[in-house]
């Protein structure tokens, strides 16, 4: 019987670990900006102006085109 311990290996849903590239590190960079802004954003203006404003017609039965 042999003392050494069985080889480690990999289980089927375990991938090894890699280092994060230099591109993911810029994406996820960038995706924590776009986060904060988005929050500063919703802090500072709340309420957002309409874009397209639309007036009723006060002429009964007349399509505005």
């Amino acid at each position: 019987m042999s003392t050494t311990a069985p080889p480690n290996r990999p289980t089927v849903g375990s991938a090894p670990a890699r280092a994060l590239t230099r591109k993911q590190c810029w994406m996820l960079l960038l995706a924590f900006e776009i986060l904060v802004l988005g929050v500063t954003q919703s802090v500072v203006r709340p309420v957002r102006q309409t874009g397209i404003s639309i007036e009723m017609s006060v002429t009964p039965n007349h399509v505005v085109t």
